[in-house]
């Protein structure tokens, strides 16, 4: 394949993939990504685990709370990986967003952060989600560089927190709100078909319905 040939999200000089939904048929596949020994020191699946059984972690990643696709080049049926929205129910509207790179075969630059990219438009436009955050162990350059390009911005530590190879590293945490996103991406589209920018477009074609005030 010619990655020169691939098609860009509007507004960036990332590669368009597709996300779809996680199918039960690809629940060992994904499993496996999890388990490699290379990926599985920068999880936390909850409670510390950093390994589940392929049901429990379908089950994980298919819930009520969890909004997962896997990515894959257009054209293709070979996934590259997952990202996931989490804690997707929160009534405060806020999210959580991680992933896993998969398959490491031929594949254009920035895949990665174009997966996240497209995911934090569904869970700014249709998810309505107000604030997504994320968390990276530091030493993670790949994983921090790429939130920074997002737009996403380093709040805080959490000292310790990550047991990795058995030694204690920091956690970085890191969000992006709805407004921030607007501005630097406002043009991306979800997969709905719509975009911040349509939002805001129709936000302001609509008549206020507040009611006149008699003096």
């Amino acid at each position: 394949m010619n990655f020169n040939d691939i098609a860009r999200i509007p507004g960036t000089t990332l590669p368009w993939i597709e996300l779809v939904p996680l199918q039960a048929d690809q629940a060992a596949t994904v499993h496996r990504w999890f388990d490699d020994e290379k990926v599985r020191p920068w999880l936390d699946l909850g409670g510390g685990r950093q390994q589940l059984q392929v049901r429990e972690l379908y089950l994980l990643l298919t819930g009520s709370r969890s909004f997962t696709r896997l990515l894959r080049l257009p054209g293709s049926t070979e996934p590259l990986g997952l990202v996931c929205l989490g804690d997707v129910s929160n009534q405060m509207g806020s999210a959580d967003i991680w992933g896993v790179r998969g398959c490491f075969a031929q594949s254009p630059g920035n895949v990665s952060v174009a997966s996240f990219l497209l995911m934090l438009a569904n869970g700014f436009v249709d998810l309505g989600r107000e604030v997504i955050g994320s968390w990276v162990v530091e030493g993670n350059q790949f994983s921090i560089a790429m939130h920074q390009r997002l737009g996403m911005r380093e709040t805080g530590r959490q000292r310790a927190r990550h047991l990795s190879g058995g030694q204690r590293r920091d956690r970085l945490l890191f969000d992006i709100t709805r407004a921030e996103f607007a501005e630097r991406f406002g043009a991306v589209r979800a997969e709905s078909g719509r975009c911040l920018d349509d939002l805001r477009s129709e936000a302001a074609a609509t008549p206020s319905q507040e009611e006149p005030c008699h003096v």
